[in-house]
């Protein structure tokens, strides 16, 4: 570990939560009996995605506070809607960004 991974990467995400943060439930493998409440980052919008067919975001996400690492396949649920992860981008300080995308 260096101290950028050990000290200014918890800071950060702290700092961004607080401006950030939105709670969700969080179901691993898209499975609702396994839900956990989670806070994370979520940006909404397309980035290198194509616009259609869905509607795209994107959540940051602290690896320790789910049951295992975030997969494609996973499902978020924001106030009743449900959005599909449909990219994983792992960082190896112990943080992923998920691409979701809305159901139709």
């Amino acid at each position: 570990m260096n101290p950028f991974i050990s000290e200014h990467v918890p800071m950060s995400w702290e700092y961004l939560l607080m401006e950030f943060g939105k709670d969700v439930e969080y179901w691993p493998t898209g499975d609702e009996a396994q839900a956990v409440a989670v806070r994370l980052i979520w940006i909404e919008g397309v980035e290198d995605e194509d616009s259609s067919p869905g509607r795209y975001s994107h959540v940051k996400v602290q690896n320790s506070d789910l049951p295992a690492n975030p997969k494609k396949g996973d499902v978020i649920s924001n106030n009743g809607v449900i959005y599909d992860a449909v990219r994983v981008n792992a960082y190896a300080y112990g943080f992923s960004s998920v691409v979701i995308r809305e159901r139709s």
